[in-house]
């Protein structure tokens, strides 16, 4: 086999229904010269089976599977530590990627050394499949850094040598993305959307969105606490949106989701 160019990472957590779909999505990639690496959480519904049957097809794939359940921070640390390449694209095990995903990030990556990551917007998808909304990425990050997430974790391409400067996924419960992405821009590292639909990402019952949505709101505003301690550039609107926040998470989390789709995801 070649040398692979890109490592493409995905931790796998009981989503049976829709991990063939994830897998396929990397396997039929216009660009073809990766290694997939797949670690399993302790899967109970069947989907470390599933992940064993295309790695004995596809020799690209390589599995694993943790002892006991650990999280997704640590697997995806666990992940990121089997990789032979520079290059990390993340991919969720209940999402599909576009064809030509790793193509466009790769070339952009490779054409220009300054930037450490790149990612996508999404097409939002449910359970079956159906399109439901659109979510749209922007590049000045500093204006939504502590509002929100101002990145697509599961489009992202990022190189190994700049995460590993910044430092590897926190154990924080369902905000550790956030928190990454807070590191990197507080490192000043150049990221881009390349604007482009490039994932399809699904929203399900019983995944942490949705699930634990109170948790991850609560999580969020303590991560937003801890960083509002160390800098100064907050601005107005920043500290308004942060007490939003606070109140919005004294409401059920039915009514928290609701906001939550209306502010971020947008009809086609």
């Amino acid at each position: 086999m070649e040398k692979p160019l890109v490592s493409v990472i995905m931790p796998v957590y009981n989503t049976k229904l829709w991990v063939w779909e994830a897998i396929e999505s990397i396997l039929r990639q216009t660009l073809s010269n990766f290694e997939f690496i797949i670690v399993d959480d302790c899967s109970t519904d069947g989907s470390y089976e599933i992940c064993q049957k295309y790695a004995q097809q596809d020799k690209r794939i390589r599995l694993y599977r943790n002892e006991k359940n650990e999280g997704v921070a640590y697997t995806k640390n666990k992940l990121i530590q089997f990789c032979t390449t520079d290059y990390l694209a993340s991919q969720d095990s209940d999402d599909v990627s576009s064809e030509y995903r790793l193509y466009e990030e790769y070339t952009f990556l490779k054409n220009h050394p300054d930037y450490a990551v790149v990612w996508g917007n999404n097409i939002i998808i449910d359970e079956n499949g159906n399109t439901i909304g659109h979510r749209m990425y922007r590049d000045d990050i500093e204006k939504v850094i502590f509002k929100w997430s101002p990145v697509s974790h599961p489009s992202t391409m990022m190189r190994k040598t700049f995460f590993e400067k910044v430092g590897w996924y926190a154990k924080i419960h369902y905000v550790e993305d956030y928190d990454l992405w807070i590191r990197f821009y507080n490192a000043w590292y150049k990221i881009k959307n390349l604007d482009q639909d490039l994932l399809q990402y699904r929203i399900r019952k019983g995944q942490t969105k949705s699930k634990y949505l109170k948790q991850v709101l609560k999580n969020t505003i303590q991560l937003q606490k801890h960083y509002r301690k160390q800098w100064v550039q907050m601005s107005f609107w920043d500290t308004l949106y942060f007490l939003g926040e606070c109140l919005l998470y004294l409401l059920p989390s039915c009514i928290i989701f609701f906001f939550f789709k209306k502010i971020t995801y947008k009809p086609l």
